[in-house]
């Protein structure tokens, strides 16, 4: 073993004093390239060698390729690493190269994990800084014509590594990340939607009026709003997406952009299956989540073709939200009242409601029991201010947002208790506010969700507290999927596609995939 390392060495020092006349001896590059078939410092000192003088014998560059490709495969740990790491000094001084390592990379990426990953992360940014621009397109290619489901990598590498590396990142690869993202996300898994998503919103896009709608547009597309919403697809998981894509939406809506569609959906095919949305696992953190969302969807809706088919919707969730008063007559027996929620209902009512000023007052006996419930209910909100004034720890957050909450309300309500109501109140949620506060305070911690606030009168007695419902304290943040988004395009699957079969911890297998791995 050492005469063969001795002789590698000789071959190496023959290559380095050949200089100009370095071309004559192809003999030895050769010689040095079937030292990769050697022992485990045979092949590390030869994927070296093949290396440093692979510009100078274009006629072997191929054949050189090969072999360090076939050290990739090793299944010894170090002599993959050592690999993949002379991997971009291909691309150095023979940029024709750049694509196919590119392409060799993102099926390394795709199929390797822990310190591998990390090397074959490191080697495809090294191509990326010799040509960024081929670099790009060659990832886009890898990823659009790979046959498994397997881009998630590849993706999060573009959008997340990538773009952290190159903080001056030439307007060239910027319009491509963003064209390219557009695309993806028509058939993204939940971690692509949110990977992109986080890079498009804050991209060129958003500075224009016709990027945001173009933007709008591609998360409407994605949350398929203009298709019937279907509760109990499992493998689409459609209530989730709607609720994760509309996150990303409502940033971008504003008084050019607006939100018509989606409150259509919400209001004609979500609030219409509402009950089974509260049966399904977090029923009531996804419903709440809706309502957030449906009221500040609602603050930028355009003109809607009958909004009398939104606003009954409403109306229907905002009465089972706002009891009648008790039938004893005891009016001061109130009832566990959940008053983050109704600001939002009745926010919504009130911003659609204008649209179509004779919905109440068309109907006095309507008129007549909404009225009641509203007198009803800003007792409700009166008790629960005198308790807030009793409490000494007020650092509570749900403590913090109650007043604003409870204020909000009662706007809305006046604005309702018109003989003929009116809509001219304007009103921030509460829960915006937080955002805002959180915001500026720039706090680094994960923000918590906005609690529900409800009412509790204790059996009518006189003492009131707030407390929540359902035990609402223990009820988690809402978390967004990330495995697929629907059949269309699948998460990524560790036991399938390329990669099958690896030895160990080798990649023997990768031959046999239908990309092409040497292709």
């Amino acid at each position: 073993m050492t005469d063969k390392i001795d002789e590698l060495y000789k071959k190496y020092d023959i290559l380095t004093d050949a200089k100009d006349n370095i071309a004559k001896y192809s003999d030895v590059y050769l010689e040095c390239i079937e030292g990769t078939k050697g022992t485990e410092k045979e092949k590390k000192l030869a994927a070296q060698i093949i290396s440093q003088f692979f510009k100078h014998f274009p006629d072997h560059q191929k054949q050189a390729v090969e072999a360090v490709l076939d050290l990739c495969e090793d299944s010894d740990l170090s002599i993959r690493i050592n690999a993949i790491k002379v991997l971009p000094i291909f691309c150095k001084d023979v940029k024709e190269h750049v694509s196919r390592v590119a392409d060799i990379l993102c099926q390394l990426i795709t199929l390797l994990d822990d310190q591998d990953l990390n090397i074959a992360c490191n080697s495809l940014i090294q191509v990326y800084k010799e040509s960024p621009t081929k670099t790009v397109k060659a990832i886009f290619n890898y990823i659009f014509t790979s046959v498994e489901n397997s881009r998630e990598k590849c993706v999060h590498f573009l959008y997340k590594k990538l773009i952290k590396v190159d903080d001056k990142m030439a307007p060239e690869i910027n319009d491509l990340l963003v064209e390219e993202g557009k695309k993806i996300l028509q058939d993204s898994t939940a971690a692509e939607f949110l990977t992109i998503m986080s890079f498009l919103s804050q991209s060129k896009l958003t500075k224009t009026t016709a990027g945001q709608q173009e933007l709008v547009n591609a998360i409407a597309d994605r949350a398929e709003i203009h298709k019937d919403f279907d509760l109990n697809d499992t493998e689409n998981l459609h209530c989730e997406r709607i609720i994760m894509c509309t996150q990303y939406a409502l940033p971008l809506f504003n008084a050019n952009v607006e939100s018509t569609n989606f409150v259509k959906f919400y209001c004609e095919q979500i609030l219409e299956k509402w009950d089974n949305i509260g049966t399904l696992k977090d029923g009531e953190c996804l419903q709440y989540q809706i309502l957030k969302q449906l009221a500040e969807l609602s603050a930028h809706c355009g003109k809607l073709e009958t909004p009398s088919t939104c606003i009954v919707q409403i109306f229907d969730k905002l009465k089972r939200f706002m009891p009648l008063p008790p039938e004893d007559g005891d009016i001061d027996k109130i009832p566990n009242l959940d008053f983050t929620s109704v600001e939002c209902l009745l926010y919504a009512f009130h911003r659609l409601a204008r649209q179509s000023p004779d919905f109440l007052t068309a109907d006095p006996a309507v008129l007549k029991d909404f009225r009641s419930r509203l007198n009803y209910f800003s007792r409700g909100v009166g008790g629960c201010k005198r308790s807030l004034e009793k409490i000494s720890n007020k650092d509570d957050e749900k403590i913090k947002i109650a007043p604003t909450v409870l204020d909000n309300i009662n706007a809305l309500i006046k604005d309702l208790f018109y003989t003929t109501p009116i809509y001219k109140c304007n009103v921030q949620l509460s829960f915006k506010l937080l955002d805002k506060v959180k915001t500026s305070e720039k706090s680094q911690t994960p923000q918590k969700r906005h609690v529900p606030i409800h009412f509790d009168s204790s059996n009518g007695s006189a003492t009131k507290q707030i407390r929540s419902n359902k035990g609402s304290d223990n009820v988690k943040l809402y978390t967004p999927p990330s495995g697929k988004f629907s059949n269309n395009f699948q998460s990524y699957d560790r036991s399938g596609g390329r990669g099958r079969g690896r030895a160990g911890r080798g990649m023997r297998g990768m031959r046999g995939s239908p990309r092409g791995w040497r292709n």
